[in-house]
């Protein structure tokens, strides 16, 4: 028997609270997302796709229609907080999305003291994860401001699997790396899927990069899905207008 998606969308449509704009940023968007998949959202700006990424991480919540984790609909925030403890998000901007005044080891360690984790363990953990993402010792006590913003990247990444995630979640995740760091950073977002099988969802425009990496593309323009991708099946086709 087939098991059920650990992440579903049903109809889901979004419009911005207060805005005077009638059309929505979402409209009618369907998917199911299984657990250890690796899934890309590919579109051009304004295709909806970050806004997307933002509701299936709980930090945006839609506008009708329903979000589904395991099978159970996602509505209050008992059922939110849940969700979301589960869930990591890598934003398209690192350096807002960390506290510039904590320096490095200590942004890596935070989530495994709230996971209980003693002392000894922490420090052995975060040391390790950021060796695993290419932060060079040197930088383990700097603040954010003096990395570059690839290496603020990799921090956030590295803050994320100490987390220990289901469902990793990453919006433009190479745009701020160079050619060599991209190939690190790929390298260890397949092997979180491969050997934690953490599910996958990777938000981008380089159709060619998620075809490389993701077993499945949803295709967006305008706030629509306008194709699904199956790279797993030998017949797929990719949408003309991104091939």
């Amino acid at each position: 028997m087939k098991s059920k998606p650990v992440i579903s969308l049903k109809d889901l449509s979004f419009r911005y609270p207060g805005t005077r704009e009638k059309k929505n940023v979402l409209e009618g968007i369907n998917l199911d997302i299984f657990k250890g998949e690796r899934v890309g959202i590919l579109g051009e700006s304004g295709s909806g796709k970050t806004t997307l990424s933002l509701i299936l991480a709980g930090l945006e919540k839609p506008t009708s229609g329903f979000l589904y984790y395991q099978g159970e609909r996602l509505q209050g925030r008992k059922a939110y907080r849940n969700y979301t403890s589960r869930v990591q998000y890598l934003f398209q901007n690192p350096a807002g999305a960390v506290n510039r005044y904590r320096r490095v080891i200590d942004l890596v360690s935070e989530p495994l003291i709230y996971r209980n984790y003693s002392k000894e363990a922490i420090k052995s953990v975060a040391f390790e994860v950021l060796q695993r993402v290419g932060i060079d010792p040197l930088r383990w006590y700097d603040y954010p401001d003096q990395l570059s913003l690839g290496q603020v990247q990799r921090v956030c990444l590295a803050r994320a699997m100490t987390a220990g995630p289901e469902i990793l979640i990453c919006d433009e995740p190479f745009s701020a790396l160079d050619v060599s760091n991209r190939g690190k950073m790929e390298e260890i977002l397949l092997q979180l899927n491969e050997s934690h099988n953490v599910t996958l969802v990777i938000v981008g425009h380089e159709a060619d990069l998620l075809l490389h990496l993701c077993q499945k593309i949803l295709v967006m323009r305008e706030g629509k899905k306008v194709a699904f991708v199956d790279i797993t099946r030998s017949d797929y086709e990719l949408c003309e207008h991104y091939q």
